[in-house]
């Protein structure tokens, strides 16, 4: 062999030996990479996606099952696949309907409002056009306003709804709720272009990361949420939810009245929502909601589905 071909064939070797070191050094990640997608493979399994065009906006969702529906509506900074965890052991009992609120992830606004009532009315008509009769409605943090919302608003066309881990604007609780450290946010989101200004433009991933963090979010489920607020009108469209909220307070105060509707009220046990929980049902009581249950998720803080997906389910099951 000639020294030439003897030298290549030496540093191919080597490179040959430094790929393996890296690949062997790497393989945590290749490994943790590849399971996470199979995982997604396996809970994406029976899934199907659309869209519906509802009062100027067009919603994207998933959906997935047979049986009694089910509508799954995402909290912030979160889109439908909060619910992913979940979705493939709610559908072997339940037609699952989760999907984008307006102007969040795949879904577009069509007008500039976003409070609670205007979002109701949206997947109220998604649930028309989808011909699902009499949906179980179960809403966490922004998606818990709009469910109470919809419960007000449609209640003969609803079998009950569960509002998780949020204070009710205008009843007992959201004053104080809103009034803490820990609600410096929603000062800031509802300040007329400042967020948009200070944040947008590539910046949301580092803010909206602060708050996906407090939950067990796993990378792929993080990277999906912060997609959802990736364009300068999602996160405008996510600003404008919280700038609502007066109008949702409003709305709160206004729509009283007897209302059979079976409302499940829950918290995760370390939620800083929990202290207030009693004074929450107490008032949607006196609201007028004449069937009102209060439900803890053990392990868990705000982001329930991600701390604890099989306490969610299970409690989702017990009432849907």
């Amino acid at each position: 062999m000639s020294e030439e071909k003897s030298t290549e064939t030496r540093n191919r070797a080597l490179l040959g030996l430094a790929a393996a070191v890296a690949i062997a050094g790497s393989g945590v990640a290749i490994a943790r990479t590849v399971r996470s997608r199979i995982d997604r493979g396996r809970r994406d399994k029976g899934l199907s996606f659309g869209t519906a065009r509802v009062h100027g906006a067009v919603l994207h969702f998933a959906k997935a099952g047979r049986g009694p529906a089910l509508i799954l509506l995402h909290g912030f900074p979160q889109d439908w696949n909060e619910w992913r965890p979940i979705i493939a052991r709610l559908a072997k009992r339940y037609t699952v309907v989760a999907p984008d609120l307006r102007g969040i992830g795949k879904s577009t606004a069509g007008s500039a409002k976003f409070d609670a009532a205007t979002m109701a009315a949206d997947v109220h008509e998604l649930a028309r056009v989808l011909k699902l009769d009499r949906p179980y409605v179960v809403g966490h943090d922004i998606g818990g306003m709009v469910a109470h919302a919809y419960a007000r608003m449609y209640p003969k066309d609803l079998r009950g709804a569960m509002i998780l881990d949020v204070p009710v604007p205008g009843l007992d609780g959201w004053d104080e709720a809103l009034s803490g450290p820990k609600s410096w946010h929603v000062g800031f989101l509802q300040t007329p272009d400042l967020p948009e200004t200070l944040v947008a433009g590539g910046r949301q991933d580092a803010f909206l990361s602060y708050f996906l963090r407090m939950g067990q979010h796993d990378a792929a489920e993080m990277g999906e949420a912060l997609k959802a607020y990736a364009t300068a009108a999602q996160f405008h469209a996510a600003c404008e939810m919280y700038r609502a909220f007066d109008d949702n307070a409003e709305f709160g105060l206004e729509k009283r009245g007897l209302n059979d509707v079976p409302i499940v009220y829950g918290t995760g046990d370390g939620s800083p929502f929990v202290g207030l929980a009693d004074r929450i049902v107490a008032a949607l009581k006196g609201s007028g909601f004449t069937k009102v249950a209060r439900a803890t998720v053990p392990d868990a803080v705000h982001y329930l589905v991600a701390d604890n997906p099989d306490g969610v389910a299970a409690l989702i099951e017990q009432h849907a």
